[in-house]
């Protein structure tokens, strides 16, 4: 099994790279895995679900944020530090998954405009 490159996240307000890590879940199970029995992620990663018709959090050892995108990949929800055991039904075109507090200390709020790219190898 090869790893795949990964991506990353530009806030396009700023041009800075906000997370630099970004993955995506793939398959069934990894859209219903997501982070779960991880006991947690490095500073920087962020786990794409595309499309998300809602999100949980169980079995989940850590809070999480959840950045919500449109279809052009425009911020339209963010919700900080969910616990785990929590279920959310918002529909979206996708769902970022990351750390607590990644949005607030990056800045990211509804309206941004976030470019998902492959990852810079510098």
């Amino acid at each position: 099994m090869s790893a795949t490159p990964g991506e990353e996240v530009i806030l396009d307000r700023t041009g800075a790279v906000v997370l630099p890590d970004l993955q995506r879940a793939r398959g069934i199970w990894g859209n219903f895995k997501g982070l779960m029995f991880r006991k947690t992620i490095p500073a920087g990663y962020g786990l794409l679900f595309a499309p998300a018709q809602g999100i949980h959090t169980q079995f989940m050892r850590f809070p999480i944020d959840l950045i919500f995108l449109d279809k052009t990949d425009r911020v339209t929800k963010v919700h900080a530090a969910i616990p785990p055991w929590r279920f959310d039904v918002t529909r979206a075109a996708a769902v970022i998954e990351c750390l607590p507090g990644t949005a607030a200390e990056r800045d990211i709020r509804p309206g941004d405009q976030l470019t998902i790219r492959p990852r810079s190898l510098s």
